[in-house]
């Protein structure tokens, strides 16, 4: 089953983005290869929805994160190999060869450049398979003591240590790229790397991407302090998270939040700046990349694994379809209440329900939602409001709504936000005396 989200929820908590320098994708995106860099999107566009396949994956980053290996190559060394190895002329040797020929005249009439790159890419392609041997041979002695055979990616080193000790390969090991070769000797050895063992040399290159992106990843991790999850498979809804943060923010606060049938809505408030659009997307942030089996900002985290995820927090307008902001809001709600109803079980997470309306409706509209997602203890539902009135109503009508709050702590008239999750129901309505902080009407008035 694929997991669930949206491109609503991609953009909410900002996971995507090869181009934006703040997305969570770029976070983590190191990568040294080109493919790595794909499949380390690929990943980020299909969360793992099966604990045996998510707590497998954990395991060879945490691997990779605790050897400390570095990736083999640079970015000029690989990128070298790789377009040698993607310019195919003809399977015939024949053909091949004459191809060769008309780029030996073309260099020798012409001064072109193609036959010496054909040569470079050659040579850099034997050295490259030479290093990467003992660089596996050395990865798959420390593999042998660290990973366990029944995770695929013991499976994947012992099968390119094959590949790289087959006998169709064995002439590599004695070839010397320094010395002279002749026209024809290099003709055959071309033949033999991009045509006659294609298949192989394709089967390396997957193996190096996915390398990059293990280690590049794990490099992340160890860096920044990060844990793996504990994911496990079960009906139950459990969300533990032991000292979550948002992994872009310097020296951000770390908060508890767990969420399980019992009770499976968290019910925040909190004046406005207090952070709670920032611990929502910190804790969305976190379930995403456990279900990817990532390294992720917390202390501790444990979790039975869901099927998808929605937020509410970033609603814009729709002026091509005549939305108003409220009635975008509206038709959001419904969205997710149409999936809520499908009968997945969820994360589900809204940031100032209705706060395009007027505050009567928005309290009465926050109540009437939150009351009936909360009956739905399958889900899990963390909804945030500055509107306090509703969480005492809240209060007293439902008994599996755990309510927390970020307070505000006042030095003379100056607000501040130790970023803290409390117990109850925050009563903080400091907005005026942050306008008359920033002389607003003084400016008006002048």
């Amino acid at each position: 089953m694929k997991f669930a989200i949206d491109k609503q929820t991609l953009e909410d908590l900002n996971l995507l983005g090869r181009y934006k320098t703040n997305s969570i994708y770029n976070l983590y995106n190191h990568t040294v290869t080109r493919g790595g860099g794909l499949i380390l999107e690929q990943m980020f566009l299909n969360p793992l929805t099966n604990a045996t396949e998510i707590n497998a994956r954990k395991t060879v980053f945490s691997f990779f994160q605790q050897e400390n290996f570095a990736f083999p190559f640079s970015k000029a060394e690989f990128d070298l190999t790789e377009h040698y190895l993607e310019n195919i002329d003809s399977k015939s040797i024949i053909f091949s060869a004459l191809k060769n020929i008309r780029r030996k005249a073309a260099k020798l009439i012409a001064n072109d450049k193609e036959f010496d790159l054909l040569q470079d890419g050659l040579a850099g392609t034997i050295t490259l398979l030479k290093k990467f041997e003992v660089f596996v041979r050395n990865l798959s002695e420390v593999a042998n003591s660290k990973i366990s055979r029944s995770v695929p990616y013991y499976g994947s080193v012992e099968k390119i240590i094959g590949i790289l000790h087959d006998k169709k390969l064995s002439w590599i090991y004695t070839f010397n790229e320094n010395n002279k070769i002749t026209f024809w000797q290099l003709a055959l050895c071309d033949h033999k790397l991009r045509y006659s063992n294609s298949d192989f040399l394709k089967e390396i290159i997957r193996f190096l991407h996915n390398l990059d992106v293990y280690i590049a990843v794990s490099d992340i991790g160890k860096k920044r302090g990060f844990v793996y999850a504990n994911a496990f498979d079960a009906d139950k809804l459990s969300v533990d998270i032991k000292g979550i943060y948002h992994p872009c923010i310097p020296n951000a606060i770390a908060n508890d939040i767990h969420l399980d049938n019992n009770s499976n809505v968290l019910f925040l408030t909190g004046a406005n700046m207090a952070g709670k659009s920032t611990l929502m997307k910190s804790f969305g942030i976190s379930v995403y990349l456990a279900h990817m089996g990532f390294p992720l900002a917390a202390r501790s985290m444990d979790f039975n694994v869901q099927q998808g995820i929605y937020t509410s927090i970033n609603v814009p307008d729709n002026l091509n379809m005549g939305y108003s902001h409220f009635y975008a809001e509206v038709v959001r709600v419904k969205k997710i209440a149409t999936e809520v109803a499908s009968g997945k079980n969820l994360i589900i997470m809204f940031d100032e329900l209705f706060k395009g309306t007027n505050v009567k409706d928005a309290y009465d509209a926050t109540v009437a939602i939150t009351e009936a997602f909360s009956r739905i203890h399958e889900c899990a539902f963390i909804v945030s409001t500055h509107i306090m009135e509703a969480g005492i109503t809240l209060k007293e009508r439902c008994n599996n709504i755990m309510f927390k709050y970020l307070p505000t702590t006042l030095k003379g008239s100056v607000p501040s936000y130790p970023y803290i999750l409390d117990n109850g129901i925050s009563n903080d309505r400091h907005g005026m005396m942050i306008i008359n902080n920033e002389k607003i009407i003084e400016i008006i008035r002048r």
